[in-house]
């Protein structure tokens, strides 16, 4: 699955014309998320069904946000988090993730911030670094534990490694006010840098009132 990650979209449609149902899941993810493409619900649809109905079980993941947010389909939250479930309980990364937003939210089933906190660890022991953030979160307000200004910190500082530039932001304010640890405001600057690349617009303010 991470060789298609790494792909461009041309080089997925190449790979879809020969038939891989890897390709097809990972160009439907895009679509649908307009991930460096323009979105196309449809036919993200169309292909995340076509690789699920080949046995391919990330594709749930696909189908069930499709599912849970509308996209190329009627809205069904209920179907949406059953797609979620089955690919979890399969082992995607995502999948977990997004039972434990499921759980969070409490829109389909009843709010439980054990089981959603508990989802969040599986992804994040597959290094899903949205996970890590969600860890943090709940950390630091105390969801379902009691709140841990440490162990979040250290929550946000493993997702922003691993890329999430919201994390990158968040690390990034808790080093320039010396929130929990020592302020520091070069790293302060590197962290919102980092997130300010990929186009996060708070990152950005913050690095002007920095100056």
């Amino acid at each position: 699955m991470a060789k298609y990650i790494a792909m461009d979209n041309r080089e997925l449609e190449k790979r879809i014309e020969r038939k891989e149902v890897g390709a097809k899941h990972e160009l439907a993810r895009r679509l649908v998320q307009g991930e460096n493409i323009a979105e196309d619900d449809a036919r993200g649809y169309a292909l995340a069904l076509e690789a699920a109905e080949e046995g391919y079980a990330p594709a749930k993941t696909v189908l069930g946000y499709c599912y849970f947010y509308g996209k190329g389909v009627k809205q069904d939250e209920k179907q949406g988090v059953d797609f979620f479930l089955q690919a979890a309980e399969g082992g995607h990364d995502a999948a977990q993730y997004n039972m434990g937003i499921a759980y969070e939210r409490g829109s389909v089933i009843t709010i439980d911030y054990e089981k959603a906190y508990s989802w969040y660890e599986k992804a994040a022991a597959q290094n899903f670094a949205k996970a890590f953030y969600k860890l943090g979160f709940f950390q630091e307000m105390g969801y379902g534990r009691p709140i841990d200004l440490n162990k979040a910190f250290e929550f946000y500082l493993k997702s922003a490694e691993r890329g999430y530039r919201k994390a990158q932001y968040i690390v990034g304010l808790w080093y320039s006010a010396g929130r929990g640890i020592i302020k520091d405001l070069d790293l302060a600057r590197n962290w919102l840098t980092k997130a300010a690349v990929q186009g996060f617009g708070p990152a950005r303010t913050k690095l002007k009132e920095l100056g």
